[in-house]
């Protein structure tokens, strides 16, 4: 699959509070609530001349009062030569010229064939998968994005955001251990807010969570999943390859000048 028709996938699973199209480009707003919800993305030709879509951009951000952002997907060293590659390293490489900066933080999406991948190993004693349609206060105290207490207003309607989503958590007793939310749109499924509790990190709750997930968006119809992982976040790339992931691409964002 194709980069941006992957990116373009990905956008449906985790949505912006408000969206707009400019040509093109998917411009995404939730308040600040995560990359993914905040950032244009461009996914083909935003209908104008370069200067003038990125001008449109800044504008359409400082508007709400948010650092204009693009997320910019990138392909793997091997295919940077490719037709597709070699135009999506020349758009990274145009905004860099204009000095838009690279906010740190650059993430690998993976994806799997769900048919391919093992079931889902034996939970610990006394621990029991759970599904819910919405998250209950258990599973949202659980999660802390980029290690965040504080959760803004927009986070529940981004989690709520897809047009089916599941809310996973390995729980002994009413306290959730593991954590991880799985959405689905069309035949793909994705899985997002994977967190494991610091006490229970390397007891296996990672890999199971990871594919027990994997086996409910299988039987609820996705045939591939993707996620989005950190590239120096090197425990959870571990656990992914194990799980049987496999390496799509990458991206980063670029952010405005002056808006660091």
């Amino acid at each position: 699959m194709r980069i941006i028709e992957l990116e373009g996938t990905a956008a449906r699973h985790w949505r912006g509070s408000t969206e707009e199209w400019l040509g093109q480009w998917l411009l995404r707003a939730a308040d600040g609530f995560t990359g993914r919800a905040n950032s244009a993305l461009p996914l083909g030709d935003p209908g104008l001349p370069l200067d003038d879509a990125l001008a449109a951009v800044c504008d359409w951000y400082l508007t709400r009062r948010l650092p204009p952002m693009i997320a910019v997907p990138l392909p793997l060293d091997g295919a940077q030569h490719s037709p597709e590659g070699s135009a999506l390293y020349h758009f990274d490489n145009q905004l860099s010229e204009r000095t838009w900066l690279t906010r740190p933080g650059p993430a690998y999406v993976m994806t799997a064939d769900l048919a391919s991948l093992p079931g889902p190993p034996e939970l610990p004693g006394g621990a029991e998968f759970r599904v819910d349609a919405a998250p209950d206060g258990a599973w949202l105290r659980a999660y802390h994005y980029r290690g965040q207490l504080r959760q803004p207003p927009a986070m529940r309607e981004v989690l709520m955001s897809a047009p089916a989503q599941a809310f996973a958590s390995i729980r002994f007793g009413d306290g959730p251990a593991a954590i991880g939310r799985l959405s689905i749109a069309a035949d793909w499924a994705g899985i997002t807010a994977v967190e494991v509790d610091p006490a229970r990190r390397r007891t296996g709750l990672g890999r199971a969570l990871t594919l027990s997930m994997c086996a409910l968006a299988a039987s609820r119809g996705a045939t591939r999943v993707f996620l989005q992982v950190e590239t120096g976040n090197a425990a959870a790339v571990n656990l992914y390859e194990h799980c049987g992931f496999a390496y799509s691409h990458w991206y980063h964002y670029r952010v405005a000048p002056g808006q660091g």
